[in-house]
C-alpha cells in the first residue's frame, strides 16, 4: 500500500506542477521557486508531515520536499 500512495501523492504534486505550467506558460524557474517555497511553507505550519505520513517517499522526492527540507534546517538553527 505504500508504493501505491508514493506514486498518488507524488503524481498528485507533479499534476499541480504541470497544470502550473500549462496555465501561466512562465519559464520553468518560476515554478520550481514556487515549489520550494510552498513545501517551507506547508512545512511551517506542519501539514507537509502529515503529507508525508501518507505519501512516504511519494511526498519527500519532489522540489515540496526540498523546500521543507530547508525551512526545517533554518528553524532548528534559530532555535
Amino acid at each position: 500500500m505504500n508504493y501505491v500512495m508514493s506514486f498518488v501523492i507524488g503524481g498528485l504534486i507533479c499534476v499541480v506542477g504541470q497544470i502550473i505550467i500549462d496555465t501561466f506558460k512562465k519559464n520553468n524557474a518560476y515554478l520550481l521557486v514556487f515549489l520550494v517555497v510552498t513545501g517551507a511553507i506547508l512545512g511551517f505550519f506542519g501539514v507537509y508531515d502529515k503529507l508525508v505520513e501518507i505519501g512516504h517517499s511519494g511526498a519527500t522526492v519532489p522540489l515540496l520536499g526540498f523546500g521543507n527540507s530547508l525551512a526545517k534546517g533554518a528553524m532548528e538553527e534559530a532555535a
